[in-house]
């Protein structure tokens, strides 16, 4: 009896060891109403200082600030820093410099698309400067981005989609004074900067959205591309994807400085169509062929840690609400871990590393009317211990199929699993097994028939298995 108990125990043990690994999720707004668009930044001091928008009404929001001296535990109360009262305010980002001060960009009267123009202000620790607007004689300008290098340099990207079928203008800062604006690439292609990172020589990674000036934007893909700091020159791009992709594009370099990239694209052609997470990266001779990691997702994130190990974050939808996922590689597959969910949504998934931590800010929608900044992190120095999975060869065959699909896997410990179908809208359609079960290797056979015994239609379909917070999805299209 004491063995099997011991038994039991090492399994419920082992399945939650990666929940010890990240912290519980901790509010950082805590104030009423809808709180979104978090970023953060770390200073020298390890305090990590946080934005966000306050949306009051509409076509009226601000900007808020709070900070945290203890990694996150606690925050001070939001103070306003825009100290605007009439216009929308939104897409805040924020860097710290080599003296600790915050640096501040936000687009300013997005109710008015065509008079929106980007505003820069700094916090010296005591106070926060007047607004400077960035984007001088420019509005219509949309989607900043705030980047600072090694030296100091802080960058301000934006864009402007009435410009030449889309295109990306930027201006730098160095010792207190701004640089002319500049045009990356002049021409009539449609092209925003969507986010970036910075090497130890300076050069900017990017990953961006393009179409030619022919095509239209059912052709947008992801792209990289860099600026070389000693050169002053901007590379030609390269293009990854197959089918349309626009939302959670996301880079992050390796030790040796390589870059990895991860982004949504639709996976079909079907209406409506599916849609993936897709991760590569660079080798430093060849782009790995882009491989897909999860199907159904949004808002995609990625981190590189010290172990050179990419750890992939996204929003996905479950028939009791959304949840976010954190996708490690190990054992030759990808495994996910639930990190939070809810029963509205997320949105603004923003995943960053630091020293020896990985974290991620994220608004959740506790009610419709109601949106908080929370925050979590993960220790990297003990990050090794997430090789331990209680599934393993989750396979589907025959797939495509038409009546009978077998779903094969195998238990490596014991405890609860659950075997779900869900639609790809993330709406449960039969659950094949919700008990306890012993390791081994497992088939269930599904007939392509929902909870009532009703055929399904024709279509993709998720396969989802999960022990506790950890989770492996597949994709099955059945054809009638």
């Amino acid at each position: 009896m004491k063995k099997i108990l011991y038994i039991l125990l090492l399994s419920v043990l082992t399945i939650n060891v990666i929940a010890q690994n990240w912290t519980e999720p901790v509010n950082v707004s805590n104030m009423g109403g809808f709180n979104q668009l978090p970023d953060y930044c770390f200073d020298d001091n390890g305090v990590i200082h946080c934005v966000w928008v306050h949306v009051y009404e509409t076509n009226f929001s601000k900007i808020f600030y709070s900070k945290s001296y203890d990694d996150g535990l606690t925050w001070t109360t939001g103070e306003d820093i825009s100290l605007n009262e009439e216009k929308r305010l939104s897409q805040p980002h924020i860097v710290c410099d080599s003296e600790n001060n915050i640096h501040l960009t936000y687009d300013y009267d997005t109710g008015n698309y065509l008079e929106t123009l980007v505003y820069y202000k700094k916090f010296n620790g005591t106070n926060w400067s007047e607004s400077f607007v960035v984007s001088e004689n420019m509005p219509e300008s949309h989607a900043n981005k705030l980047v600072i290098d090694n030296n100091d340099r802080i960058y301000c990207f934006w864009f402007r989609i009435l410009y030449n079928n889309g295109t990306t203008f930027y201006r730098y800062m160095e010792n207190g004074e701004w640089s002319d604006i500049f045009i990356p690439y002049d021409n009539n292609d449609y092209f925003p900067f969507l986010n970036c990172d910075v090497d130890s020589d300076n050069n900017l990674h990017w990953i961006g959205a393009h179409y030619y000036e022919w095509q239209t934007a059912y052709e947008i893909k992801p792209v990289y591309f860099y600026y070389n700091y000693g050169n002053d020159e901007w590379s030609d791009f390269v293009k990854f994807g197959e089918r349309y992709s626009w939302y959670g594009f996301d880079i992050d370099l390796d030790v040796p400085e390589n870059p990895h990239l991860v982004w949504q694209e639709f996976t079909n052609d079907s209406i409506p169509p599916n849609d993936g997470t897709f991760y590569t990266y660079y080798d430093g001779d060849n782009w790995k062929t882009p491989e897909l990691i999860v199907e159904d997702p949004k808002n995609q994130q990625i981190v590189i840690d010290n172990y050179n190990n990419p750890n992939i974050f996204d929003i996905e939808k479950y028939e009791n609400g959304h949840k976010i996922l954190f996708y490690y590689f190990s054992n030759s597959i990808w495994n996910g871990y639930v990190l939070d969910e809810t029963q509205n949504a997320f949105f603004d998934l923003n995943a960053k590393k630091n020293n020896n931590q990985i974290y991620i800010f994220y608004t959740k929608s506790l009610m419709i009317e109601e949106g908080q900044i929370y925050y979590s992190k993960m220790d990297m120095m003990t990050g090794n211990i997430k090789i331990h999975t209680p599934f393993n060869k989750l396979k589907l065959f025959p797939n495509p199929f038409k009546n009978n699909l077998t779903i094969s896997f195998e238990l490596k410990f014991n405890g609860k699993f659950q075997l779900k179908i869900y639609t790809i809208q993330g709406k449960l359609i039969n659950t094949l097994i919700d008990e306890n079960n012993a390791p081994g290797r497992y088939q269930i056979m599904w007939n392509g028939t929902d909870k009532n015994g009703k055929e399904v239609n024709s279509g993709l379909y998720l396969i989802r298995l999960q022990a506790g917070r950890q989770v492996m999805t597949r994709s099955v299209e059945i054809i009638k």
